[in-house]
C-alpha cells in the first residue's frame, strides 16, 4: 500500500520571508502608539473623497488659510526632526566616539514619518476629523520629541559633559543649534488654539 500522506508541496518560508516578517513585527511595535490614528484614516478617506467631489461640482467653500498654514508648518517641522535625528544626531554621535543606537533612532524616525503621512493626508479634507486628528498628530509629534530627547540626545549631552577633552565637532554644534530652532518652532505650533505643550525643556543648552 502507498503512503497515505499527501505528496503537495508544503510553503518553506525562506530566509528573506523570515527576515521580512521579523522587521514588520519590529516596526508594528514601534508605531504601536499611533494605532490609533488607523481606526479614523477610513473616515479620512471618505472627507477626502467628498472634498473631491464637490470641487467637481463647482461648490466653494472658505479656506481657513491660518489652518493650512498650520499644517504646512507641522509637516515641514516633522521632515526637519526627521533629518536632525537621521543626519545631524548620529554624525555627532560619530564625531564624539560614541556608539550609536541606530535601531532606536530607526524606530522613532519611522514614527514621524507615520504622523507625517496623516498630516499630508489632512490636506486634502476638512471638518470635525481634520481637527481631532490634526490635535493628536502634534500631540504625539511632541511627545515623541519628549523620548528622542530623553533617549538619544540628553545621552549623548551627558557623555560629552564627562569627557575632560571636549570633541571639537561641527556636526555636534550644528546638531545643537538647529535642534533648538526646531523646537521654538514647534512650540509655536503647540501653542495654536488645541492646547499648549512645553517643548522648552527638551532644547539642548
Amino acid at each position: 500500500m502507498s503512503d497515505p500522506k499527501s505528496d503537495s508541496p508544503q510553503p518553506e518560508e525562506t530566509e528573506d520571508t523570515a527576515q521580512a516578517a521579523s522587521q514588520e513585527t519590529v516596526e508594528t511595535d514601534s508605531l504601536a502608539d499611533l494605532s490609533e490614528l488607523e481606526k479614523i484614516k477610513q473616515e479620512l478617506l471618505k472627507e477626502k473623497e467628498k472634498a473631491a467631489q464637490e470641487l467637481e461640482e463647482g461648490e466653494e467653500e472658505e479656506e481657513d488659510l491660518r489652518e493650512v498654514d498650520y499644517l504646512q508648518k507641522l509637516i515641514t517641522l516633522s521632515v526637519q526632526f526627521d533629518h536632525h535625528v537621521g543626519v545631524y544626531l548620529m554624525a555627532a554621535y560619530i564625531d564624539c566616539g560614541l556608539k550609536y543606537n541606530h535601531q532606536l533612532s530607526e524606530s522613532y524616525t519611522a514614527q514621524i514619518t507615520t504622523i507625517q503621512s496623516f498630516l499630508r493626508l489632512l490636506e486634502k479634507v476638512d471638518g470635525v476629523t481634520r481637527e481631532l486628528v490634526t490635535k493628536d498628530c502634534i500631540v504625539k509629534l511632541r511627545n515623541l520629541i519628549q523620548m528622542i530627547h530623553k533617549n538619544l540626545v540628553k545621552p549623548l549631552y551627558k557623555e560629552v559633559g564627562l569627557m575632560k577633552k571636549k570633541p571639537n565637532s561641527e556636526n555636534l554644534e550644528n546638531f545643537k543649534t538647529n535642534w533648538n530652532e526646531r523646537l521654538g518652532e514647534l512650540q509655536k505650533a503647540c501653542d495654536f488654539e488645541y492646547q499648549v505643550l512645553d517643548c522648552k525643556a527638551f532644547m539642548v543648552k
